[in-house]
């Protein structure tokens, strides 16, 4: 069970405590002290898992630990300085060591690294029920040179009039210590105790772990169950056992008791709230919901609208068969319309209840598909999320929605890059434009401080906030197409060179592999030139039947055995690559396989203008009609064909040259030869005496 302990203290002259044999006790290894001048060494049975993080103004010499800690004690040589701060926290035994490193390296990185600390971490795991790590921080912050810069300063208390004041006939004026950091602050320690709580739920949650931990009290928590204390790993632990029994027990009876008290108030909120509605809005909620013939809420609209868009394609493959359908279409485009009018009411009820239960949700920082999809949850379990819980909700809620989208990127990668592109290089354009006006550029948004934005309006940062979010989404959908290149390129070709290949090279390679090797098995250099000069017949003359009976609507996909065939049949490349090759099978007519392609035009045609009416700037990117031979000659040219066999090429390139090399040598020597033989006959015809008449 994951438990909370984190307890700060200070290392100090005062205590009789050195920072050095404090590093050296916590990390484990042999630590000399200069001051002392005497080493430290505390041996262990388990070897502590220890390493240092420093900040970004930090020198390098702060990654070691001896050195570290030396400069800081002679840096600070009071008899009551204070070395460093020391927390020691439990680590939750649900996770794996790894995942534990990870948790905790994140947090003391953004927490205290971040804020200009040294961090000297030390993991230990003597007992498996009890990791746990001692984390030592400087208390000291560093200037942006790299120097060591103050902890506090003394300022004097001005009179009115600007003077120095004293205290009776004292000849010391007075004054006062302003910190540096605001590192000593008890709410700065009750601010890490909070952010350590929500980083180890967030780590729970992603395990599907129902556990969760809370820095505050029993008290604060609402809860009136006894009052724990820490009294370590071997002390009474059996009674500790059957004492959390009870106390668990105990929680979850009034658990119980509390989920029925609110779900009394929330049920009578909810009933409040539909009562809300105007006279207008509930004659139109009851019109729509006869004309849709589905009553008009949020999850009812949502299945409505999947039904009226399979609806479409069924009479579309009706219609290309001939069939009249325009009595059904008429039909569809009237729920169609209604549809849309009831969304529109929804919304506006969404952004109303969104107020009145979430008033502290900010409009701007969220979409009106995360406020509906907050809402749709709110409603269907009877529950209104609070502050930590609100903001986790919405965490899921912008990672499912963003998850939905990249699967509808992913069906058409290149399409999706070159768009994303776009989109990518417009807002860089707009954040670069605005940025500009105050003398400064996108890269500065990389190292952004505290007060970067105070000069800008406020629908100036505004933009800015938006624009970087678009960024940010753009990277990870571009990220996520690249994963899905590179996973089947690697295991075909483990040592390619995907830097020396562009997006359009990796989409036509990765639709050949898709098509010819459905297995991913390794393949060789001569196998490759062995597909490219005679590619192989992949399915049968019975298989290019199904499959071109597909493709003219007179079959189900899920009608067809073959699943590599249906995965080749629902992607536009490896499916022209099966139209090429059903034209070469001889029992297939000319007449069949044109009038599949004319289809498939009029289909990618459709497709295209719908795209163009609902994404600005859409450019439609089609495959072209090519035969499988054709389309592997283009596709396994000189550039992808270096990135695939770059050394082997090389080497055979560099040896033939010298080959050439050789023999033009020769040949030239040959030449000169030939020259010098002929040069010589001319001279002695030269010195012969010429014959009188």
């Amino acid at each position: 069970m994951a438990i909370f302990h984190m307890s700060f203290s200070n290392i100090s002259a005062g205590k009789k405590r050195g920072a050095i044999a404090s590093a050296s006790y916590r990390s484990g290894e042999k630590l000399f002290d200069q001051r002392e001048n005497k080493s430290y060494f505390y041996a262990r049975t388990v070897q502590p898992e220890s390493f240092i993080l420093s900040p970004t103004n930090a020198p390098a010499w702060t990654q070691d630990r001896e050195r570290l800690w030396n400069e800081v004690e002679a840096k600070d040589r009071r008899a009551n300085s204070r070395y460093a701060k020391e927390f020691n926290v439990a680590l939750p035994i649900e996770l794996t060591q790894d995942e534990q490193k990870t948790l905790l390296t994140k947090y003391v990185q953004e927490n205290f690294v971040d804020a200009g600390m040294v961090a000297d971490v030390a993991i230990h795991r003597d007992h498996s029920d009890n990791p746990h790590a001692h984390v030592m921080l400087t208390n000291r912050p560093f200037n942006p040179d790299g120097s060591w810069g103050i902890k506090s300063k003394k300022v004097y208390i001005l009179d009115k009039n600007g003077n120095k004041t004293y205290t009776g006939s004292s000849k010391y004026p007075k004054s006062r210590k302003v910190l540096a950091v605001d590192w000593d602050k008890k709410e700065k320690i009750a601010q890490w105790r909070h952010n350590w709580a929500v980083s180890v739920n967030l780590a729970l949650e992603s395990k599907n772990r129902p556990d969760r931990i809370s820095e505050k009290t029993l008290d604060s928590q609402g809860l009136d169950g006894p009052a724990t204390q820490h009294i370590g790993i071997n002390s009474k632990r059996i009674e500790r056992a059957a004492f959390n029994q009870q106390v668990r027990a105990y929680r979850q009876a009034q658990a119980v008791r509390q989920n029925i008290n609110e779900k009394i108030a929330i049920t009578g909120h909810f009933e409040a709230m539909a009562n809300q509605l105007s006279f207008a809005e509930k004659h139109m909620i009851t019109n729509l919901s006869h004309e849709l013939k589905t009553y008009v809420d949020l999850e009812h609209l949502d299945d409505k609208a999947r039904m009226l868009f399979n609806w479409r394609n069924s009479l579309l493959i009706k219609h290309a068969l001939g069939e009249d359908v325009s009595k059904q279409l008429l039909a569809l485009d009237q729920q169609t319309s209604s549809l849309e009018q009831a969304n529109e009411l929804l919304n506006k009820i969404v952004e109303r209840t969104t107020k009145k239960i979430y008033p502290e949700i900010d409009f701007r920082q969220t979409t009106q598909a995360e406020r509906r999809e907050l809402i749709k949850e709110t409603i269907s379990e009877q529950t209104v999320f609070e502050s930590t819980e609100l903001k986790e909700r919405l965490s899921a809620i912008r990672e499912n929605l963003l998850a939905q989208q990249l699967l509808t990127f992913t069906k058409r990668p290149y399409t999706s890059w070159l768009f994303i592109s776009n989109e990518e290089q417009t807002a860089r354009r707009s954040l670069t434009q605005i940025l500009e006006e105050h003398g400064q550029d996108l890269i500065d948004l990389k190292t952004v401080r505290r007060g970067f934005l105070e000069t800008y309006s406020s629908d100036e940062q505004d933009a800015i906030t938006s624009g970087m979010k678009d960024l940010r989404t753009f990277e990870e959908v571009k990220q996520v197409i690249m994963v899905q290149y590179d996973t089947i390129l690697k295991a075909v070709f483990p040592e390619i060179h995907l830097e020396e290949l562009k997006v359009l090279d990796k989409e036509q390679l990765y639709t050949a592999l898709v098509y010819y090797n459905p297995e991913l098995k390794p393949y060789s250099l001569n196998q490759l030139q062995t597909l490219r000069k005679d590619p192989p017949s992949m399915f049968t003359h019975q298989e290019h039947q199904q499959g071109l009976n597909y493709l003219l609507y007179k079959t189900e996909l899920n009608h067809i055995d073959n699943s590599h065939l249906q995965r080749v049949l629902n992607h536009d490349g490896t499916r022209q690559l099966f139209l090429g090759e059903c034209s070469e099978d001889s029992q297939i007519s000319s007449k069949q396989i044109m009038q599949v392609q004319n289809r498939l035009r009029e289909q990618v045609s459709n497709a295209d203008r719908y795209r163009k009416l609902q994404i600005k700037n859409y450019e439609p990117i089609n495959y072209h009609e090519s035969s499988p031979s054709q389309y592997l000659a283009h596709v396994l040219n000189g550039a992808i064909m270096g990135a695939l066999y770059g050394r082997s090429l090389d080497v055979s390139k560099t040896s033939n040259k010298q080959k050439k090399d050789l023999q033009e040598s020769e040949w030239e020597m040959t030449k000169k030869k030939r020259q010098h033989e002929h040069g010589k006959s001319h001279q002695t015809e030269a010195r012969r005496p010429s014959k009188r008449i």
